[in-house]
């Protein structure tokens, strides 16, 4: 063996009494840890064999611990019991690891009941051998820097039994890989790394370092190597369980880390402390406690936040803020009416949430479908029909990737049975499907959300089910409020169209009535052209004139009549065109004023005008001609005998635009008769305008021409009080 260095009696003294403060506090932390996971992972499942194994397994390590402290905190008197006791305590937990590893992650396959028997009896006597004799721990012998051990004859044995049997624990997952599904695959190499760091440094520091180089300073580490493997061995345990408690794994690897940070600190303190301290034992103990804790409290926090991160990479690296979460997706929903815009930006926004890159939600009422390629179909195929029939309840269904499936736990087991389930459970690692979510309003089945396994292989946790299943009840609203707004905006459509088609069918019908009237006008034009001929041969002939003139003057008004509907259906049919020349609008108004005033003349009416000079326009002359003609022979034919008879015309500039008025002092018209005016065949019922002649197409033909030369006509009238009509055409740029 190596001569361990020499140092004085007083510093030997005060470092064991250090190292003993630190050891107890450590051991109290591991504790606690390990009762902590050992109690919340037998209370998850208290029937299952890898539960029981896995928390008998970490409760003897846990007594090895606290046989640690027994063993460093007891006399001379009882200092060779607790050693002991602590052998004893490794032989258990070895047995019990061998367990453990035989079931995790399941048993595939089994041993024969002698072996399980001789088993026991070989850890019973191995126990009575260690306690009750000298042969694996003759003797502890306490010294100034700390307990030496003294080692039996048969202490290989032990070892021996530590090693086959902690060997077993990693040789028994590792047979069963193979046969094991990703899933379990990656749970072994959790449990295989954790429990090979555990055990390594175990082995080092309490076993190898004392027997075969005398050194114990550094078997207080063994203890912290715990650390990895409650935090990979829980870890994997947890994935496989379904359950979230990997921030406590978190912690405790990184509190082991900082723990091992200090000891480092303390170790190199009690190795400068050899070389430059020569003074009391209490001087040098309490300086290297000082100014370890002076470092710790300045560096743990930093070192703390650096281990955070590192571990959060790794524990967490699909990690996502819940409420963010939610708000985000809440935020989708909300924003989004259109069917395939939400559809798509729902996809996109788990995709980014949840780290996957399948995801399918089918619509089985409306038959769409946002497929795996994020594209919208209206078809259902086979895979699809089948989730169909497999959604009934309203639980969400866990699918591993694998020919396995189970339903979450607040499911019926006994659905299992059913025959949709067995073609889940045939179908589910072909479509890739790790979630299956249905989305309900009042018990309707609106959707189902299939998700795909995450990219980083975890399963999904109960955060994840309760974020989903928050988001169905939103997304079912939704969905049925963007299927409401569909069906509207398709109403809006047929509406549309359907007032497009009938308005087409009346326009059809108006152009064959206005067919009908051009052929008719036509056809009767002729005729009476020729009648009205001999006519004027028959005056020439009978002497009685007078009913020759009154035939003749029907005559007059019917071609008159068929005159105007023909220039009525030839301005619609002709549209915008017609002749357009520029004229002097001023000189055709003077000379229209001529005219009128000799009409006026005989009937004792007043013209006055008020007509600006050097006024063009763009348009037809002719039919301007026309347009004023008829209104002023209006004003002419409902003249007021009653008051002074006036028209009086105007033409001037007004705001960019020419103005023509014209204004009488007729009978005027009513506020019914106002709005019907320009309706053609309208004709006002009363007695100021009883026992006039006219056909009603008048000032139907005078807003056509209006409106062919882009102008606009308003009239104004009150019963009793004339009639104002105003005419405004675009100014000639």
């Amino acid at each position: 063996m190596n001569k361990r260095r020499e140092y004085p009696d007083w510093l030997q003294l005060a470092i064991w009494q250090t190292r003993k403060s630190y050891n107890n506090l450590i051991y109290v932390l591991i504790a606690c840890v390990g009762f902590f996971l050992a109690y919340f992972v037998f209370s998850k499942n208290r029937k299952s064999s890898i539960n029981i194994f896995f928390s008998l397994y970490t409760i003897f390590l846990i007594g090895w611990v606290i046989s640690l402290y027994l063993f460093y905190n007891s006399d001379q008197q009882d200092v060779l019991f607790f050693g002991r006791l602590n052998f004893v305590v490794i032989e258990i937990v070895a047995y019990f690891g061998f367990y453990f590893g035989y079931f995790f992650p399941k048993k595939i396959f089994q041993f024969n009941t002698i072996f399980h028997i001789i088993v026991l009896l070989w850890l019973f006597f191995l126990v009575y051998l260690t306690m009750f004799t000298g042969l694996i721990d003759k003797n502890e012998i306490i010294e100034l820097d700390g307990i030496k051990t003294v080692f039996g004859e048969l202490y290989f044995i032990f070892v021996l039994h530590f090693i086959i049997l902690v060997s077993l624990i990693f040789i028994l997952p590792l047979c069963k890989y193979k046969k094991l599904n990703k899933l379990y695959q990656q749970q072994v190499i959790y449990f295989t790394l954790g429990s090979s760091l555990s055990i390594i440094i175990g082995t080092i520091t309490n076993i190898i370092m004392p027997y075969f180089f005398d050194i114990y300073n550094l078997q207080i580490i063994g203890p912290i190597g715990l650390f990895f493997f409650f935090g990979f061995t829980s870890y994997a345990i947890i994935k496989h369980q379904l359950l979230d408690i990997k921030i406590v794994i978190q912690r405790s690897l990184v509190y082991s880390l900082v723990f091992s940070f200090i000891i480092g600190i303390y170790l190199f303190l009690i190795f400068i402390a050899g070389l430059f301290f020569s003074q009391s034992a209490d001087l040098a103990s309490i300086t290297i406690a000082l100014i370890t804790t002076i470092i710790s409290v300045y560096t743990v926090p930093m070192i703390e936040r650096y281990f955070m991160r590192v571990t959060d990479y790794i524990f967490f690296k699909d990690k996502y803020d819940y409420s963010e979460a939610l708000f985000d997706l809440s935020e989708v929903l909300n924003k989004n009416i259109n069917l395939e815009t939400l559809l798509k930006k729902i996809g996109v926004k788990l995709k980014e949430i949840f780290k996957i890159e399948q995801l399918l939600i089918i619509l089985p009422e409306r038959k769409i479908v946002l497929g795996i390629d994020g594209r919208i179909s209206t078809k259902l195929n086979r895979h699809m029909e089948w989730y169909m029939r497999v959604i009934e309840g309203d639980n969400m269904l866990m699918i591993n990737n694998s020919k396995e499936a189970r339903l979450a736990k607040t499911a019926d087991e006994r659905k299992c049975e059913h025959e949709s389930y067995k073609i889940l459970l045939g179908n589910g690692k072909k479509f890739h499907v790790a979630m299956t979510v249905p989305i309900r309003l009042d018990n309707k089945l609106i959707g189902i959300l299939a998700m795909g396994d995450k990219i980083s292989g975890d399963m999904y946790t109960a955060e994840d089910c309760s974020l989903l299943k928050t988001f169905s009840y939103q997304a079912a609203v939704a969905l049925e409020k963007s299927q409401l707004y569909e069906k509207a905006k398709n109403y809006s459509v047929e509406l549309e169209k359907e007032v497009r088609e009938r308005t087409g069918k009346i326009q059809s019908l108006q152009e064959e009535q206005k067919l009908m009237m051009l052929e008719i006008a036509h056809g009767m034009q002729t005729p009476l052209t020729i009648i009205k001929g001999e006519m004027r041969d028959l005056e020439e002939q009978i002497e009685d004139k007078k009913n020759i003139e009154v035939l003749e003057n029907t005559i007059d008004r019917i071609s008159k009549f068929i005159y105007d509907m023909l220039k009525l259906a030839r301005m619609e049919n002709q549209g915008s065109n017609f002749k357009k020349e520029k004229f002097d609008l001023s000189e055709l108004l003077f000379e229209l004023v001529e005219s009128f005033e000799i009409i006026c003349n005989d009937k004792d009416i007043k013209i006055e005008q008020d007509i600006a000079s050097g006024i063009y326009m763009l348009g037809d002359q002719g039919e301007i001609a026309e347009l004023i003609t008829n209104l002023a022979s209006n004003s002419i034919k409902y003249m007021d005998s009653q008051r002074e008879k006036v028209i009086k015309l105007e033409l001037k500039k007004d705001a960019g635009k020419i103005k023509f008025v014209l204004v009488d002092t007729g009978v005027g018209i009513d506020k019914d008769g106002l709005k019907k005016i320009f309706n053609r065949f309208y004709r006002i019922n009363d007695d100021d305008h009883a026992g006039k002649s006219g056909t009603g197409l008048g000032l139907a033909i005078c807003k056509e021409i209006v409106e062919h030369h882009n102008g606009t006509i308003e009239v104004r009238s009150e019963k009793g009080k004339g009639t104002v009509t105003n005419i405004y055409f675009p100014e000639m740029k």
